[in-house]
């Protein structure tokens, strides 16, 4: 499960007041956020698509199976059509909040 450990590079970064954006850390010792924090928002996010993956690996796997797959487009088949938890626009890295914090739930 590549895809699930390579998560673990991605972090929530606060670009606005309520706004948060899931970032690429390309080194967690330059971070200039809480570490701990971020650790855990990285952890989150690998936990949720290992989860994300075994819920859909069958309907996945079938739809690989088929051709209905593009390369490069396991994401979007995954986020966007098979578990409908991504937007459909072009900002689908992109967390809204009503507080200042990211509401837990990935």
């Amino acid at each position: 499960m590549g895809f699930v450990i390579k998560m673990q590079d991605y972090t929530l970064e606060k670009v606005e007041t309520k706004r948060y954006e899931w970032v690429r850390v390309d080194s967690w010792d330059n971070l200039s956020v809480n570490k701990q924090e971020a650790k855990a928002y990285s952890k989150d996010i690998s936990s949720y698509c290992g989860r994300l993956l075994e819920e859909t690996e069958d309907e996945l796997a079938e739809l690989i199976k088929k051709g209905s797959v593009k390369v490069g487009g396991v994401s979007k088949i995954l986020c966007q059509n098979l578990s409908k938890h991504c937007k459909q626009s072009g900002d689908s890295n992109e967390v809204d909040a009503d507080d200042d914090e990211p509401d837990g739930e990935l």
